[in-house]
């Protein structure tokens, strides 16, 4: 039982479908959310269901442990596939690029404009897409748990600047305005520099495809209102919003909010997902503030060196 609670812990499909399936059996799921320990789904005997005999409460529950493992077999052979795929992927890959960067750079003779242009999408259109590798490498790692945390204590306020530093050509190109507001005498962060670095970029770049040219991204950083033991850092942009309906789907693995083969903006909808699973494995929340047409607030907490009572390294 202790597994099948785990997974409905999930808002992943199978998950959903389960609960749905509860529910109509006479079950109640009550969601607890505790500080700092993400959300527990608790099954109960509804106070207003039908009754049940225990024979047949055990045989549903002995289905749903079956259809439980059937899934946890599913989800595994999708990850080792995404895996395997992922990196027979990246080899060829890696080889256009190294090989177009030296028909760039003229190594095996000069090359005239148009040629060099050619040479250039090509370079740019395999990082891209080495870059989508990459996410789904890091997607199916974190689905079959092989990744763990190696926490340290940092200032967040280098972490918003190394964001900033790496995504600095896409801002300028763009035209956007770029604010950073920290809170003055934020405790350091507790946490896996690398990962909550990983989160930002991708809120921060999120951000840069998203709102028109000469809007303006506002990073912060303070303490959560609701604990100030913890840290929350929000990414603010004046683009093009998301609908309300949505703000639950974005978060969810391959989900786009157009799923159209003509939309604009392309990827592939790991990145809101991966983020999720980093920043609950640090035990914090992560969410948005959004309406269509009016910019976006994504936000996520996370423990600082005063969570466990621990003092600011020298």
């Amino acid at each position: 039982m202790i597994e099948l609670q785990l997974f409905l812990r999930g808002d992943h499909e199978e998950a959903v479908r389960l609960r749905e399936v509860l529910g109509r059996e006479g079950f109640v799921l009550k969601r607890s959310l505790d500080r700092g320990e993400g959300a527990e789904i608790r099954l109960l005997e509804g106070a207003d269901a039908p009754h049940v005999e225990d024979e047949e409460k055990a045989r549903q529950i002995e289905e749903l442990e079956v259809a439980l493992r059937e899934l946890r077999n599913l989800d595994v052979a999708k990850s080792q596939f995404l895996a395997n795929v992922s990196h027979e992927l990246r080899t060829p890959l890696t080889a256009i690029v190294t090989y177009g960067e030296v028909l760039r750079d003229g190594l095996l003779g000069e090359l005239n404009d148009r040629q060099g242009e050619a040479v250039q999408s090509v370079i740019s259109s395999s990082r891209q897409l080495l870059g989508m590798i990459e996410e789904i490498l890091t997607y199916a790692r974190t689905g079959a748990r092989a990744i763990d945390l190696e926490a340290s204590n940092f200032p967040i306020g280098g972490v918003i600047e190394s964001a900033h530093e790496m995504s600095a050509s896409l801002i300028r190109k763009k035209g956007l305005n770029w604010e950073t507001t920290v809170e003055v005498e934020l405790p350091s962060a507790s946490a896996d520099r690398d990962k909550i670095l990983h989160v930002l970029t991708n809120l921060v770049g999120n951000a840069i495809e998203f709102t028109p040219a000469h809007g303006h991204i506002r990073v912060s950083a303070r303490r959560w209102e609701t604990d100030p033991a913890w840290l929350c850092i929000a990414v603010e942009d004046s683009g093009i919003g998301i609908d309300a309906q949505h703000h639950e789907m974005i978060f969810r693995e391959f989900a786009q909010v157009d799923s159209s083969r003509s939309r604009q903006h392309h990827g592939t909808g790991l990145g809101l997902a991966i983020a999720r699973n980093f920043i609950q494995l640090h035990g914090g929340q992560i969410g948005v503030d959004s309406e269509l047409g009016h910019g976006s607030r994504f936000f996520f907490t996370l423990p600082s060196v005063e969570v466990n009572g621990l003092s600011e390294e020298p």
